[in-house]
């Protein structure tokens, strides 16, 4: 009894805000201050209790509850800006292929799965048509096996719906075929592995094309621009010195000058290049001298402005280094 009323007489200051104790029975003390009480139990260690009254326990509910929903809320409102912000990089045509591509919202579609489409084929046929493929096209030998791995979706769409930037999303590409014109308003991918572009008009409206800008030269290989009547600007070239394979189709050449520089060029390809009649064996003997060209194919009239015997000649001199070709 004498021990318990000395343990009861140490249990003097609050714990809590450290102001003095009220016995309000042998085993119960309140703080005078805070209202915290102290219990104390038959083994006489103090235990201090969490109960609480009816209008206390209410508010501590309501505001457990205010935090709860503002939490929610907030958890929401970032969520579906998050979706929002990820579904509004692409245009309704790209929107709705990628959607059907994946069975799945456009919001959840992740940067990896974006990034797991190697080969991508846009062409426009009363809407849009996208052709892609998982695999790398680089990885097969047979190009008609390879086809056989790719998938088609066609989607309805006019062409404010559509817009040439989503390409740059794709950063997992290898080979990309753009057959929607205008090729210089598209946007590459800033970090890319593309060794192969194709694309089709070579009209530049708003000046210099910047679509080559992006490329990688350390594993660009190929270029291909068709429908090219059109093309003036040939600034782009500066961006192509390391490929090893070019096409390009009707365009109109003053000089041999734009493939100055491309030393690593193996093949070349002009079909239906368009040239002033007495300036073509002069230009063709410009690009002849490129140090590293294996191949030289010329088709259209441009092709027989130069005479037999020059023909022949060249023939004769690049015999063993350049496969010549006019049709």
């Amino acid at each position: 009894m004498e021990k318990k009323q000395d343990e009861g007489k140490r249990l003097t200051v609050c714990e809590s805000c450290g102001g003095s104790l009220e016995r309000k029975n042998p085993y119960l003390y309140q703080c005078s201050s805070c209202g915290r009480k102290y219990y104390i139990s038959a083994d006489r260690t103090h235990k201090v209790s969490v109960r609480l009254s009816a209008g206390k326990i209410i508010l501590i509910c309501v505001a457990v509850a205010i935090l709860v929903t503002g939490v929610s809320v907030a958890g929401y409102q970032f969520y579906t800006g998050r979706m929002v912000a990820l579904a509004s990089r692409f245009c309704v045509v790209f929107r709705d292929f990628l959607m059907e591509a994946y069975q799945k919202p456009v919001a959840e579609i992740s940067k990896e799965d974006l990034d797991r489409i190697k080969y991508l084929r846009i062409q426009e046929n009363k809407g849009y048509q996208f052709t892609y493929g998982y695999e790398d096209y680089y990885a097969y030998d047979n190009p008609d096996k390879y086809e056989r791995t790719l998938s088609t979706i066609a989607i309805k769409g006019k062409r404010e719906d559509f817009s040439p930037t989503n390409v740059q999303y794709f950063t997992g590409l290898t080979r990309v075929e753009l057959y929607t014109g205008a090729w210089e308003n598209y946007v590459l991918p800033k970090e890319n592995q593309l060794r192969s572009i194709y694309c089709m008009d070579g009209l530049s409206r708003y000046g210099t094309p910047e679509f080559f800008n992006r490329i990688n030269p350390d594993t660009l290989e190929e270029v291909v621009i068709l429908k090219a009547e059109n093309l003036e600007d040939f600034s782009f070239m500066e961006n192509l010195k390391g490929v090893k394979r070019l096409v390009i189709e009707s365009v109109s050449l003053k000089s041999g000058e734009i493939f100055k520089g491309c030393d690593r060029l193996e093949e070349l390809y002009l079909p239906y290049v368009t040239m002033e009649e007495d300036e073509a064996v002069q230009i063709i003997g410009e690009i002849l001298s490129g140090p590293s060209l294996k191949r030289f194919y010329i088709e259209g009239k441009a092709a027989w402005y130069v005479p037999d015997d020059q023909w022949a000649e060249w023939e004769e001199t690049y015999r063993g280094r350049i496969d010549l070709e006019r049709k």
